[in-house]
């Protein structure tokens, strides 16, 4: 990919969590993003806490989706979930972020699929999972018409 449209496709994917009110409430940090590749970090609040005390497992399901997401929508197309699953390892607590790091595993001409995994302060893997996006007709970047 030309490097002018992976900026593009950056600046614009990182506008949409920045603004984006669910994300926001969330907390969704993007730290790197590119084709492929995608690491974002969510703070540990009480507003996202079960009753246990630790990060509910929505939103750190929540999380990663957005992550991957974010990498999927890097091919140029924007997409949506087909499937997502999630084995939450170890509790997500004692920790001040949970990162989430998002490696693509397949892109195809109408699908994409994710390795994800969510990790502590400390680098310990509290969840992993899988993710399938649909590619949609919609560019992310508009096309201009002469």
């Amino acid at each position: 990919m030309e490097k002018e449209k992976s900026v593009q496709l950056e600046q614009a994917m990182r506008k949409i969590i920045d603004t984006n009110s669910y994300m926001r409430y969330l907390g969704v940090e993007m730290l790197k993003l590119t084709e492929g590749y995608g690491l974002g970090r969510m703070r540990y609040k009480e507003e996202l806490l079960n009753p246990y005390g630790m990060l509910h497992g929505g939103s750190l399901y929540s999380l990663a989706d957005i992550i991957a997401g974010a990498v999927a929508c890097m091919g140029g197309h924007f997409v949506t979930t087909v499937s997502g699953n999630m084995n939450f390892l170890l509790p997500a607590d004692h920790t001040e972020f949970v990162y989430c790091e998002a490696i693509q595993l397949r892109q195809g001409k109408h699908l994409a699929v994710f390795d994800v995994k969510i990790k502590d302060d400390e680098n310990r893997v509290l969840d992993s999972g899988e993710f399938t996006f649909f590619l949609t007709e919609h560019e992310v970047i508009a096309q201009k018409t002469e």
